[in-house]
Parts: structure tokens; sequence; C-alpha cells
């Protein structure tokens, strides 16, 4: 009886995993990682790589992804697109599956290749418009801007009856412009009147006579859409021009990162930001992470992108054990393709913050967040789902 009792138990455990254990070819599964890791924005980049590396070793810790280890191999692309053309084609020729590339000019340099051969690359950074260029062969780590910002900002809108005309501040880079128009549909939506946008050249080094230009239109909020540090230095000069409606200045995700605080520092009080990230949240896994990050980064928290390669190695370790990939070179086109499908419609993926389904490539349920800064510290006031 103890025998057949058993000889069930090892039946139901095989099917529970696909039998994956038994037919895993490789020793080791390899994860390339297409990442900015010097130049301009290599800041962002180890952040993102920190993250992949430590689901990396609490994967392995916990048993490897069926029953092997993974190793996330990083790829230094900096902010060069070229140079990410050559990478990925280097890749695509016997990887299973990767990540990246960062940031967007890489991306559109790159993901064509992936695409090309068929393999998935998560470029888990980037807004939809990017990725939606190249799905089966990638997945959205964001819903559509428009159907995912206008709430935001609508949500921000609301807290106040005096908020009839608004500016933004819009640097015209990558994405960034579109983040904007995904504002103004909010602001439509709302009747609030929306003035004559402030261009910020990416060069900029001084405000003083774009703060003013906005300032002559009379606004009652501000929407900043540029860079950290020149979203600082705005806000320090329009408090020295006399503004003092703090929290009807609005902060979008992007400039949410350690540069807006340490260069804005106390003017920053008041003054509001949303982001996709919520710190407060507190559950075993995220507070383990927080820990680590912190204690790696000076006592940093992370930024709102850190967590997202951590849940796209989590993803892909999920796609090889629920579809039984097995790592087989003579399997490699049909494999790419059961973990590219997997993921463009994976239900209940339990992410490090939350939990979440995908659409075709889409994410249907994920919130997001708007925050007020007080002394360097992003106090919570709402949360927002599409």
């Amino acid at each position: 009886m103890k025998r057949l009792v058993a000889s069930l138990l090892l039946i139901i455990a095989a099917v529970s995993f696909g039998f994956s254990q038994t037919k895993v070819v490789v020793d080791e599964w390899k994860i390339p990682f297409l990442n900015c890791l010097t130049g301009p924005i290599a800041a962002i980049g180890e952040f993102l790589q920190w993250g992949a590396n430590y689901a990396a070793n609490e994967i392995n810790a916990a048993g490897g992804i069926a029953g092997k280890p993974v190793r996330v191999i990083p790829v230094d692309t900096g902010n060069d697109p070229q140079k990410g053309s050559v990478e990925m084609a280097r890749i695509v020729k016997d990887s299973l599956v990767a990540m990246g590339p960062v940031p967007e000019p890489v991306i559109l340099a790159a993901m064509p290749i992936a695409v090309e051969n068929q393999m998935m690359s998560i470029t888990a950074t980037t807004s939809y418009e990017y990725a939606v260029q190249f799905f089966p062969w990638t997945v959205s780590w964001f819903p559509p801007t428009l159907d995912r910002l206008p709430p935001l900002v609508a949500g921000w809108a609301k807290q106040f009856s005096d908020l009839k005309q608004v500016v933004q501040f819009i640097e015209p880079y990558g994405p960034w412009p579109g983040m904007a128009d995904a504002h103004s549909k909010a602001l439509t939506s709302l009747n609030i009147k929306e003035l004559k946008a402030i261009e910020v050249p990416t060069d900029a080094v001084t405000f003083g006579p774009l703060v003013v230009r906005a300032l002559d239109q009379k606004p009652d909020g501000i929407i900043l859409v540029c860079n950290a540090e020149k979203a600082a230095k705005i806000i320090k000069e329009l408090k020295s021009r006399g503004w003092t409606k703090m929290n009807h200045i609005l902060v979008f995700s992007s400039a949410d990162d350690a540069q807006l605080y340490s260069t804005g520092g106390a003017d920053l009080n008041g003054v509001q930001v949303y982001n996709y990230l919520n710190l407060e949240v507190s559950n075993p896994r995220w507070d383990k992470f927080k820990a680590a990050f912190a204690k790696d980064h000076n006592g940093q928290m992370p930024f709102s992108l850190s967590p997202n390669y951590y849940d796209a190695l989590y993803m892909i370790k999920e796609a090889i054990e629920k579809t039984g990939v097995t790592g087989d070179p003579k399997k490699l086109k049909e494999e790419r393709k059961k973990i590219a499908d997997y993921c463009a419609n994976v239900k209940g993926f339990k992410g490090l913050l939350y939990e979440w389904d995908m659409k075709d490539g889409v994410p249907t349920n994920k919130p997001s967040y708007i925050f007020e800064i007080q002394n360097g510290v992003k106090q919570f006031v709402l949360e927002v789902r599409p």
C-alpha cells in the first residue's frame, strides 16, 4: 500500500511539473540581458541589473529553474543602437530567451533582429507603444499610455477645485511627448484648459526663461515631463519666482529617481509625483528586496523600474517550467515560441509587488500611484487602476 501511495505521489508530481525536471538537457539556463551598463544612463542600468541578479540568486537558492541553476549574463550596449544590434545578432544565434534591450533607441535598433529570428526578449522598462511593434516576441510591462496615464492625471487634478489651467514642460525624448499627450487627454476630459506647452531642450542647463514663459500664461497647475535633474531645477526656479501651490505641480514617473531628490532638496516639499511603485506595500518578498537593495545602495530605496527585471526573470522561469521547455538546441524554435506564447497570456502572475494577468502581451490590472513628497520621502495619496 505504501508503495502504491508513493508511486501515485510521484505521478502527480511529474504531471504537475510537466515532466520538465526529467526532460531538461541543459546544465545551466543562460539568460542574456542587453542593458545600458555604461554611458549617460548607466546608473539606471545598474539598478535594473541588480534586480535581475537578485532574482537569479533567489531562484537558485530555491532550486533553480526546473531543477537547474540560472545565470543572467550582462550584455552592455550602453545607449548605442549599433552596439545593441551587434549584440542582439550574436545572441539570437543560440539563446533560448533574452531580457532587454534598454533603453528605447537600442530597443528600436535591436528588437527587429529578435523578431526576425523569432526569439523572445522581454523589454520590461519601455512603454506599450514601443513594445507593441515587436509582439509577439516581447510583451509590454505597461498598459497603453493613453489608457494608463489619463486616470492618474485625472486623479491628481480632481484633488483641487481651483485647477482651471495647466501648462506642461515637455522634453522631447523617446516616449515622453506621447506621455504628455496622454496627460492632455485627462485634462480635456475634465474641461481643464491646457496652456501652450514649454519645450525643454535636452541640452538645457538654465531654466529661468522657460519658467517665465510658463508663468506668463498664469497656470494653476504644472506637469513636468522631463528628466529628474531638469524637473528639480524647474521646481526650484518656480519657487524662487513665487510659486507656492507645490501640490499643484505633478512630476511624471520617469523623473522620479534619486537625482530629483538630491537636486531638489527641501524645495520639493508638497510636490506630487505619479509612479508604478509603492514603497509602502509590504509583503515578505518585497520587504527582503527593499532591504537588500538599500544595503547595496547606501540606504537608497528602489526606484520605479527596479523590480521590473526581477519580475521578468521570474516570468521566464514560470514559462519554462509550465510549458515543459527543455533547453534542447534541436527544439530551439519550438521552445522559443512556447515561452513567448506563455508570457503573452499568463494569468495570475505573482510579481514582486502585486499579481497581474497578461492578455495578448498587455498587462490588464496593474495599479499606479500618486504620492506627495515631504522631507525627501514620498507619502501615499491615492491608487489608480486603468
